[in-house]
């Protein structure tokens, strides 16, 4: 896989990139934290759910659908966002399912699923070519679906456990998803604990854990941020980071401004955009030792960008704002 590192010329056009293409969230926060709300939106047990099959061919991975079914989520009579679920047979004939972006016939840049569509099938289509026969992909287990489905790499998570339904949205999935086991239980549970501890002891852990038998990679997305409570659940040290949605304007620059501002005032500056219709989704780290876990330094907060955490590489980052991020872990000395 070829590295893709950002040099320190391209961190203000990295920022602007962020805000102008860093992509909509599929999910709302408040989906993901049920006792919270946004933008008036009741508590998300009124969240309703429908579902129909798809056409086989409706999607393209690596191994064949056997079947596709579609779920549309909605409140109040209003559609929010749908997801596809399929079910397929892995290389072992071991029956497996993946939680997949549907691609929408509007236009990328107004469709939340459409767009994380191309960014995954893209990032795919990279580590199927270029990523090694033997390696072994970290990530959450949503995540670690996509990637088999679409790459046919092997991650090491891509089962939930029972925490996981406590969000209604994969609640309304639990049928279609297979439990993990007991030791893919502890699995979530060491993955949590990583992403949510200090970076470097973290990346020392995982050096040690894996060894040097094979090669080890982290997959990164925005979406993790949406995880946060799951986390938390699965053993993992609670994040305190800050959220607000920002309006949007025709200024790019008197946006940035006042995402900037709000940063500031919120902690010390440093800040992560997405832009998700008409106002932007601003996280910030007012907490230190948030700001240095390695979940924050591996996504594009803009203090992230500056200095990669040591003992690893990037090695692959989506165009759009670096919504997704392959890294390596670096041997350590002695293995």
């Amino acid at each position: 896989m070829m590295p893709e590192k950002l040099s320190k010329g391209l961190l203000l056009m990295t920022s602007i990139m962020l805000l102008a293409t860093g992509g909509m969230m599929v999910y709302r926060q408040w989906i993901f934290a049920p006792s919270a709300t946004a933008d008036g939106v009741k508590d998300a047990e009124q969240l309703s759910t429908r579902h129909a099959p798809e056409p086989q061919t409706a999607i393209q991975g690596h191994f064949p659908a056997q079947s596709v079914e579609r779920y549309i989520f909605s409140q109040d009579g209003k559609d929010l966002f749908e997801l596809l679920v399929a079910l397929y047979q892995d290389k072992d004939g071991v029956r497996q399912s993946a939680v997949l972006f549907p691609k929408d016939a509007q236009a990328i840049a107004s469709s939340p699923t459409g767009s994380r569509h191309d960014i995954w099938h893209a990032a795919a289509e990279v580590i199927a070519r270029k990523a090694p026969k033997d390696a072994l992909f970290l990530s959450w287990w949503d995540d670690g679906q996509r990637l088999h489905y679409l790459s046919g790499k092997d991650p090491w998570l891509r089962k939930p456990a029972m925490k996981t339904f406590a969000n209604p949205v994969w609640n309304a999935l639990r049928d279609t998803l297979p439990l993990a086991s007991d030791e893919e239980n502890a699995r979530l549970t060491q993955m949590a604990r990583w992403l949510s501890m200090d970076s470097d002891k973290a990346i020392a852990e995982i050096a040690v854990y894996f060894g040097a038998s094979r090669p080890i990679y982290l997959l990164v997305d925005n979406d993790l941020l949406l995880h946060l409570a799951e986390f938390s659940a699965y053993g993992g040290t609670p994040l305190l980071l800050d959220s607000k949605n920002i309006p949007a304007s025709n200024d790019l620059h008197g946006d940035i401004a006042q995402v900037k501002r709000w940063a500031h005032e919120s902690g010390d500056g440093n800040y992560l955009a997405q832009k998700e219709g008409n106002y932007y989704r601003v996280w910030s780290t007012p907490d230190t030792k948030a700001k240095n876990t390695l979940l924050v330094r591996l996504l594009p907060f803009v203090d992230s960008l500056k200095k990669l955490p040591e003992g690893v590489s990037l090695v692959y980052q989506s165009h759009w704002g670096g919504f997704l991020s392959v890294y390596k872990i670096d041997k350590q000395p002695g293995h």
